[in-house]
């Protein structure tokens, strides 16, 4: 396994003060936007990292993705966004996870890629960060899915 493939600790490591699987919109749009209704950039920002970089641009990258998803099971639950797309896999056992910290923290949701263009025209493609506490918290099949999150990348770009 690359280095960049192992999922960095996010947070203080301590197991997540609350874990949901659902399948509803509101709480995953909540997740991810502002009061607004807009992508919350700044912070899906300090919670994902650059995990391939796509030779092609973000349309076809996340069309790509989406077509290996539902190969292996996973459909998208939404897809937000404009030139910055924001796909959240829904799990083979149905819905995402959803990890809150701590009492007050914003909810992560990490079955969450986002495609943005770079400066080659092609597409970064990133991930959430989750730490080992928040794996171990999921149920077995989503931390599976998870884990074997870089492999369908690499599947859907080649």
């Amino acid at each position: 396994m690359r280095i960049e493939d192992k999922l960095l600790p996010a947070g203080d490591g301590r197991k997540p003060f609350r874990l949901w699987m659902t399948g509803s919109l509101a709480v995953v749009m909540a997740s991810l936007c502002t009061g607004r209704g807009v992508l919350d950039d700044e912070r899906l920002a300090s919670t994902m990292r650059v995990v391939r970089h796509s030779p092609f641009g973000v349309t076809e990258t996340v069309l790509r993705i989406e077509q290996a998803a539902r190969q292996r099971g996973q459909e998208v639950l939404a897809k937000i966004g404009s030139s910055e797309l924001v796909l959240v896999l829904a799990s083979s056992v149905g819905g995402t996870p959803v990890l809150m910290t701590a009492p007050d923290a914003v909810p992560d949701v990490p079955l969450t890629v986002q495609v943005r263009r770079n400066a080659d025209g092609g597409a970064d493609v990133l991930m959430a960060r989750v730490g080992d506490a928040g794996l171990a918290a999921l149920p077995d099949t989503v931390a599976a899915e998870l884990l074997a999150l870089p492999g369908l990348l690499d599947r859907a770009l080649s």
